[in-house]
């Protein structure tokens, strides 16, 4: 996944599955191919999971493994190899 995604992976997923859910939750059309019968059970579970996912999104955006945490990362999205010392450049920068 961190080569699909990027270093901060986590983010990026909760974040589409909660767009996602939220969509069809909010425009039941989007899920006009499926059977009457399922289409009520569908939307209540994306409500749910929508309020689940915005749950995760919001404690992975907090969470210390995003960029500049546990887990630092390059500006195209990779992780930065283990000799990175940007983190601790930083806290020793002054202000100029």
């Amino acid at each position: 996944m961190t080569q699909l995604l990027g270093a901060n992976w986590q983010t990026t997923v909760w974040g589409w599955v909660a767009i996602l859910a939220t969509a069809i939750a909010a425009k039941p059309d989007l899920i006009s191919f499926l059977p009457e019968s399922v289409r009520p059970t569908v939307v209540g579970i994306c409500g749910l999971v929508a309020i689940i996912a915005a749950g995760g999104f919001a404690y992975q955006v907090k969470s210390k493994n995003v960029t500049g945490g546990t887990i630092q990362q390059t500006a195209t999205g990779a992780v930065a190899p283990t000799t990175s010392t940007s983190v601790q450049e930083t806290k020793e920068a002054t202000i100029k």
